[in-house]
């Protein structure tokens, strides 16, 4: 979710039409700016207009963790990250801005991501005052489809205008429907999502893990790749063939895609997209990049 920043001790979050916050407070206010247990905080959850109960819905606090967890017990890479980061959680995205959000998230890094984010927002979302700071909604589907490409390229999506405004376009226009790609299978709900301009595989797994309840979906990017080049590749055929190591970090074609991904699915199951989670976070942390 690249639309959340940190002010003081609250984090404020924008979430579609809403800005989310929360906020962390010691018991004791004389604590409060002090380094001490997290057992001894407490935490306020705020929405702008008002969203009863979004912590439940946004944190996915309806998962159960401990079972969904205990799934992994047998893999020693997931567990190991359980472990070491016991607060890493899946969060539910909102749809509409999930799908945008990861069509910019094409071949470039979280600063420029958010960077584009921030600028569709504040182009064409509408302004809510939280706390006396300025925040901008994230614009529908209808406000970017009313936006000319020339519109989109001044936010620096550059050539990724094309694509947000053929998705804007089939939304607006009821060719692609989040309630049934919900209700619809994995594979169907993929399907249309493929359908679309702009979106690959990847970024297919991606909406569909994120904020389409597709908690199977595994995507695949080059953090996952070297992840199962050196840690799963006796499940893999094609890296058992690999010896050298600067083949086994080169791009996956799409072919290889649907490959490791069905197999990949078939060993961690239904909740595969919580190991990806571990595996993703763990793999960056290892190699020392910020976030």
């Amino acid at each position: 979710m690249f639309l959340w920043k940190r002010i003081d001790n609250a984090w404020y979050g924008i979430y579609g039409e809403h800005i989310l916050k929360f906020s962390t407070y010691a018991a004791d206010p004389l604590q409060q700016n002090k380094n001490i247990n997290n057992n001894d905080r407490f935490i306020e959850f705020y929405s702008f207009p008002a969203m009863k109960g979004w912590e439940q819905h946004v944190f996915r606090l309806d998962d159960d963790i401990k079972y969904i967890l205990s799934s992994f017990s047998k893999d020693t890479l997931v567990s190991e990250a359980i472990r070491r980061y016991p607060g890493l959680r899946l969060m539910r995205q909102d749809p509409y801005q999930c799908m945008f959000s990861f069509l910019c998230a094409s071949n470039t890094n979280i600063l420029m991501i958010r960077r584009m984010l921030n600028s569709l927002s504040r182009k064409f979302g509408r302004k809510i005052v939280v706390d006396g700071k300025e925040f901008f909604t994230f614009p529908t589907a209808t406000d970017l489809n009313r936006a000319t490409i020339a519109d989109l390229c001044s936010c620096g999506l550059g050539y990724r205008s094309k694509a947000v405004k053929l998705l804007a376009e089939s939304i607006s226009h009821g060719n692609l429907d989040v309630k049934y790609l919900i209700q619809a299978s994995y594979d169907d709900a993929k399907t249309e999502l493929l359908k679309v301009y702009g979106i690959g595989n990847k970024i297919a797994d991606c909406i569909l893990l994120f904020s389409l309840e597709k908690l199977e979906a595994f995507p695949i990017d080059v953090w996952i790749t070297r992840a199962l080049s050196h840690h799963y590749n006796w499940l893999l055929s094609y890296y058992k063939k690999e010896k050298e190591n600067s083949n086994r970090n080169k791009k996956i074609n799409y072919d290889q895609y649907i490959t490791f991904s069905e197999t990949i699915r078939k060993y961690f199951g239904k909740y595969s997209g919580y190991a990806q989670q571990y595996i993703f976070y763990h793999m960056r942390q290892n190699a020392g990049k910020k976030w």
